[in-house]
């Protein structure tokens, strides 16, 4: 039997599981004239942006009144949205000696005639484009992966600013995913790069939600036949980390359903595989003073109990590494928005570690 689980990063895996906040993003785009233009889902790596932003798209792609335009994050991305356009049947029949590949391929400085008219403007062409496809009755999506400060990024936003304001009634939409790091760079007003972009301000950011254990017991109960009592305990592991689910779900498939080793054997191969796609690469990206935050919230067992504010930073105190409040609110933002922290809401400002065995890989291999 054909495992249904993945491993592998931004696949739409069998064993898919739906949250709230997809079906709010979607039940907006169903609407004949949906309010809102953009969104960015934003969350840690692996926690299912890219599979959650897939997922939407491929149930619009199933309404007629929808044009998807899955584009890629590179210097050329204008030629590439483009040409994407021009693949639509309906676009296309307005070309006269060009096709989208010449577009794609040699860009537009040469010309294309569109409805018999030399275009040698890209703006100019994307923008007809998207005016043929209104009003046929379209409506466009544009889907933007793992978005950051780059050439390519800055004039996209600007075309799509453009679109927004000079165009005001064409149908065009816009979902990206992206690290909160990333974004936040994007959104920043200091940016004389991003000038003119104001668009990416106002854009409404969500953040991805961990998993249900519910959800995520009944799946492992329903493919492994194994008793409730075992599935929420396997559910649990993950802490609602979308890949950690699939993780623990394709080893438990592998190891146990196929070849009927040991569980204990499951969670060495899911540890050893948290670590090597996903936690190794998580700590690369954290500077000194991040990771000294992160040992003492290791040290006060954060992975297993929330942690006050105030513990922390009288801790680290306590070893030598000053901090002070101010100091140490600025990594907590940081921390936060790598994903590698949550806090609470309270006046009294608890912290823990929210994925699964990350505290175990830091004193293990780091400490």
């Amino acid at each position: 039997m054909q495992n249904p689980f993945t491993h592998a990063f931004g696949a739409q895996p069998n064993k898919y599981i739906s949250t709230n906040l997809e079906e709010s993003i979607y039940e907006n785009f169903s609407y004949p004239s949906p309010s809102e233009k953009c969104y960015i889902i934003t969350g840690v790596r692996g926690s299912g942006k890219t599979v959650m932003m897939s997922s939407i798209s491929r149930r619009l792609m199933e309404n007629d009144d929808w044009v998807i335009c899955n584009l890629v994050l590179s210097d050329d991305i204008l030629n590439q949205f483009a040409a994407s356009l021009a693949e639509n049947k309906i676009c296309a029949k307005h070309f006269v000696k060009a096709s989208n590949m010449s577009i794609s391929m040699l860009g537009i400085e040469a010309g294309i005639e569109y409805d018999k008219e030399k275009i040698f403007d890209i703006h100019i062409l994307i923008g007809k484009l998207v005016q043929t496809l209104a009003e046929a009755g379209k409506k466009v999506m544009i889907t933007l992966d793992d978005i950051y400060v780059s050439d390519g990024m800055i004039a996209f936003a600007q075309e799509f600013q453009h679109l927004l304001i000079d165009h005001r009634d064409l149908p065009v939409y816009l979902l990206m995913t992206g690290l909160y790091q990333n974004y936040r760079e994007l959104t920043d007003v200091k940016n004389e790069k991003l000038k003119g972009c104001t668009f990416l301000t106002r854009t409404l950011d969500r953040e991805i939600p961990p998993l249900d254990d519910s959800q995520m017991a009944v799946s492992y109960f329903n493919t492994f036949g194994i008793d409730e009592k075992e599935a929420i305990k396997l559910a649990k592991m993950t802490k609602g980390y979308a890949f950690a689910y699939q993780l623990l779900g394709y080893w438990y498939f592998e190891k146990y359903v196929n070849k009927n080793e040991e569980v204990r054997d499951v969670e060495v191969e899911y540890r050893s595989e948290l670590i090597k796609y996903s936690y190794n690469k998580l700590w690369s990206e954290l500077s000194e003073k991040d990771k000294e935050i992160v040992y003492a919230l290791v040290e006060l067992e954060a992975d297993e109990n929330r942690v006050k504010r105030a513990e922390v930073i009288n801790y680290m105190n306590s070893q030598g590494t000053a901090v002070t409040s101010s100091t140490f609110n600025k990594y907590r933002e940081r921390l936060l928005g790598k994903g590698i922290i949550s806090t609470s809401e309270n006046r009294d400002g608890y912290i823990w570690l929210p994925l699964p065995q990350f505290g175990n890989f830091v004193r293990l291999y780091h400490m």
